[in-house]
């Protein structure tokens, strides 16, 4: 009966026991039901634990011999927690943590390094034996073996008894980097990001706290690992605005680490081929030491890059692709080659509105438009994710010429199709990557060249590395360069570089094609001669003009609230505070706004800004002391250093 409860009586629910393959397992001793019994009488105190005790003793009864038990096969357990906690203070199981292990077999013997690799190798292992906190800036082009040199300085970190941390910036660069670590290292590797499950994460912190998990591997969050006696941290992709965390606690992982790395006395390594100006800013100034890799592995060259302005050049199709885009993906594709569309903006079209009356589809709760989602059939919020389905008509003037204008990711999908025939492709966006098995799939899938074309966002453009992609092309390089922000032409650099990068990275040599409107943007100009050393110095001057970082300190102080009045008169009451103060104290404080932020509403909450721009970390610490605090019905959020002024 015991066992007809709890459903693990038939046999065919102890094979699925026996073959389970899971996080969680229990281990059942050798059974002994007369002590069995004796230990949970004893344990049950009196009549009001009685049941507990015999969905105790039933649970246990139940469980097949010799085997371990994954905790997951047993979820529908009523109680379980309690039931299993019960079980193992009678002694009769115990909790044992399952290593997801590499196919068996030897470890990865390491490649022979470069010269370039080889100096660094040298230096970052000298700084590790020291046992001393040691800041690098490891400024590599892409294909330049930079996780080489992570993986040798955290070989000898190992070698000495310490622990390793490793932060990425995109979820979608673990499997890959996450394959290579565990082929040079084993079991010791322990995955932690936001896309394991609760159980997941736990297991594998558990992991690191007893010692069984060396090295860390994940994203932000991974940066709270409790490793003991770290010796390495390594930061790949350091001026990646995803390390920042948006909401509260808002920190940045970089950040993070380098003060880690300061009180634990170890090295910590900032990895990229476009590292951020600040960044670039402490290495010329000594405070972090610059390690340069100007060359690809096996002496590859860096592709080449073909820039073609949008305004003047020849399309084909509904004018998507431009002529000598098209063209090159034909090339690539006769010659049984992989190509790569890059397009950051997920979708079929960005902006629905009727040719009739000019109704724009917007959001009832946000101040943006609505995305066409083409084969979802609704027009979608990417802000508040409110959706609506696709109108056939127009509901102002009743007309049927409803359309979508602009470019997103659904809509290059279909225009290949159209173009190219039934070639086989993938895409990779929020869309279509739902769950972290989705992600691996179409990462898997391209790599077996199931996938000849692989279309994508940004997930697409760090830290792939396939060597059969010869061809990438930007659809709409520009597409950023206007935003609100005075990064926009930093982030609009970096991120074709990095596009750019996953071109020939094997033996056959690459090719970038970039179709934009500003191709002579020194943004768009650098990056097509892959010249981060020329871009740097012309937006150092630009930032020092106008007094922004590496030049000064910001924070960014926001005044939401659903009564747009309320939050307008608590930012001006708050500006003048600030001025107010500002004036009268020693250190210089700029107090600009206030303003409605770009992103004036979203999630029906109005939004205004106030930016506070110093010298001094000091100065804005003692003048944001002083601020006053906003009426209940106004909700004050203050980020420091901020990365989005949206």
């Amino acid at each position: 009966a015991a066992a007809g409860a709890l459903d693990l009586g038939r046999r065919a629910t102890q094979g699925r026991l026996r073959r389970a393959i899971a996080e969680g397992w229990l281990t059942s001793p050798e059974r002994r039901p007369a002590s069995a019994a004796a230990a949970l009488e004893k344990r049950a105190g009196d009549g009001s634990t009685l049941g507990r005790k015999r969905r105790a003793r039933a649970l246990w009864e139940s469980l097949p011999e010799g085997v371990a038990v994954p905790l997951t096969t047993l979820a529908h357990t009523p109680g379980l927690a309690a039931l299993v906690r019960q079980l193992e203070q009678a002694g009769l199981v115990a909790r044992v943590p399952v290593v997801q292990s590499a196919p068996p077999g030897p470890l990865e013997v390491p490649p022979t390094p470069t010269a370039e690799q080889e100096l660094a190798i040298t230096r970052l292992i000298a700084a590790v034996e020291q046992r001393r906190f040691a800041p690098f800036l490891l400024l590599g082009v892409t294909g330049s073996g930079k996780t080489e040199v992570y993986l040798r300085a955290i070989a000898r970190a190992l070698e000495l008894g310490r622990s390793a941390l490793v932060l990425v910036p995109e979820i979608a660069l673990t499997p890959q980097l996450a394959a290579r670590f565990r082929a040079r290292f084993g079991d010791r590797l322990a995955i932690f990001h936001s896309s394991l499950t609760p159980t997941e994460r736990r297991d594998e912190w558990e992991r690191v706290v007893k010692g069984q998990a060396s090295i860390g591997l994940g994203a932000r969050s991974a940066v709270f690992l409790p490793l003991r006696d770290l010796g390495v941290i390594v930061v790949d992709e350091e001026y990646e605005t995803s390390y920042k965390q948006e909401e509260s606690p808002r920190y940045h992982a970089r950040d993070l680490a380098i003060v880690r790395a300061a009180r634990e006395d170890a090295v910590v390594i900032l990895g990229s081929a476009t590292p951020s100006l600040e960044t670039r800013a402490n290495a010329d100034a000594g405070r972090y030491t610059r390690l340069d890799m100007p060359t690809r592995v096996h002496a590859r060259p860096l592709p080449e890059v073909t820039r073609v302005p949008l305004a003047t050049a020849a399309r084909v199709g509904e004018g998507v692709f431009t002529r000598p885009l098209a063209s090159a993906i034909e090339r690539a594709l006769g010659a049984d080659e992989q190509v790569v569309l890059f397009l950051n903006r997920r979708g079929f079209a960005p902006y629905v509105f009727c040719r009739d009356c000019g109704h724009a589809f917007r959001c009832p709760a946000c101040a943006v438009a609505l995305t066409w989602h083409r084969r979802r059939g609704d027009l979608v919020c990417h802000y508040c994710g409110f959706s609506e389905p696709a109108p056939e008509s127009c509901p102002s003037c009743l007309g049927h010429r409803v359309e979508g204008q602009g470019l997103g990711t659904e809509r290059i999908e279909s225009e290949v199709r159209a173009l190219f025939g039934e070639v086989p492709l993938a895409r990779l966006d929020r869309d279509t990557v739902r769950h972290r098995q989705d992600l691996e799939r179409v990462l898997e899938r391209f790599a077996r060249r199931e996938a000849r074309i692989l279309i994508g966002t940004q997930m697409v453009a760090k830290g792939h590395d396939f060597p059969e992609v010869t061809l990438v092309g930007v659809i709409n390089a520009d597409a950023g360069l206007n935003f609100p922000d005075f990064r926009a032409a930093e982030r609009t650099f970096q991120l074709l570089t990095q596009v750019a990068g996953r071109a020939g990275r094997g033996k056959r040599p690459g090719q970038v094609v970039v179709q934009a409107y500003e191709t002579e943007h020194y943004a768009i100009s650098c990056a097509a001669r892959h010249d981060y050393e020329s871009f740097a110095e012309q937006e150092m001057r630009a930032r020092r003009e106008l007094d922004y970082p590496p030049f000064s300190h910001l924070a960014l102080l926001r005044l939401e609230s659903a009564n747009e009045a309320a939050a307008a008169s608590a930012a001006e009451t708050l500006a003048g505070a600030l001025r107010e103060r500002a004036g009268r104290g020693r250190s210089a404080v700029r107090v600009l706004g206030p303003a409605p932020a770009p992103l004036y509403r979203l999630r029906d909450v109005y939004r205004q800004q106030v930016l506070l721009k110093a010298k001094s970390r000091r100065g804005l610490r003692e003048l944001l002391a002083a601020a006053p605090r906003p009426t209940s019905k106004v909700r004050q959020v203050l980020d420091v250093d901020p990365l989005s002024m949206l």
